[in-house]
């Protein structure tokens, strides 16, 4: 088979779509690298007032799925282990400094866990720790919401229902027609994600730290279904809670940053 440069080219390249990098990178003792996975419809846009609580001591990647943001003209991907693969490439690509971590909400936390796994089954550097947010783990029975089956106004409803997306943006017809496709495509990937999602394995693959977070008033994921992450990990489990709904982060976003801060420099000082 004979490559050629452009063909060598086209892995990294798509690998670099998914980094949204806040600054520009500086290799540096003691610096960690943030991975941040945004919620089904959302991009690395979720994450764009965080830089502004961090100090030079950190890098912050957010991940730009397909379909939104940078990459809108692409189609979003409905498979979850493409995204998997291609995300865990990226990673690997970016060649993280000696200690990163990730943090996920909802189905971003679903991608991060299964990135940690990847990198482990690849015999890869591991995050220092995993930053769960507002997602159940993995082997607890969820709600199907069959989107495929939904018209537009009825997938809307369901979109009120959660409270994560702003009523102006839901009563704008033009724009929805636009944003429809992609967040219709993530809740999609969801439903079919939930129904490979088996046991807890009989020793968890993964031996990191994770930090599961939850708000007090989601009606998705409370703290029991937090602590049931314990299963998917030898290392220790801390729980958090913050009085708010599914969304906690966008409403508690300087207390989230704040948690998320003060563990990291624990890990910068080998704490």
């Amino acid at each position: 088979m004979h490559m050629t440069l452009d063909s060598l080219k086209q892995p990294a390249a798509r690998a670099g779509r998914y980094l949204h990098r806040y600054g520009v990178p500086e290799p540096a003792r003691g610096r960690i690298r943030l991975y941040l996975f945004p919620y089904a419809g959302g991009s690395a846009s979720v994450f764009r007032n965080w830089p502004n609580y961090f100090d030079a001591g950190y890098d912050l990647v957010a991940i730009q799925l397909p379909g939104r943001g940078s990459r809108l003209h692409e189609a979003a991907e409905v498979d979850y282990r493409v995204l998997v693969q291609d995300i865990t490439d990226a990673l690997l690509a970016d060649r993280p400094v000696a200690r990163f971590a990730l943090y996920g909400h909802s189905m971003g936390a679903l991608l991060a866990y299964h990135v940690a796994l990847e990198l482990a089954r690849r015999g890869a550097r591991q995050p220092e720790c995993l930053f769960l947010s507002g997602c159940k783990a993995p082997h607890l029975a969820r709600e199907r919401r069959h989107v495929a089956r939904m018209s537009d106004d009825e997938f809307i409803d369901e979109l009120r229902r959660l409270e994560g997306t702003p009523e102006v943006l839901l009563d704008n017809a033009e724009l929805m027609q636009l944003l429809l496709p992609t967040i219709k495509a993530d809740f999609l990937l969801l439903d079919r994600w939930y129904d490979q999602l088996g046991a807890p394995p009989a020793v968890p693959a993964l031996a990191l730290p994770i930090v599961g977070m939850y708000g007090s008033r989601d009606q998705h994921c409370g703290a029991a279904d937090i602590q049931a992450w314990q299963a998917h990990t030898r290392g220790l489990l801390e729980t958090l809670g913050y009085n708010g709904g599914h969304f906690f982060l966008q409403s508690h976003e300087e207390q989230v940053v704040r948690d998320l801060r003060w563990r990291l420099a624990m890990m910068q000082h080998g704490g």
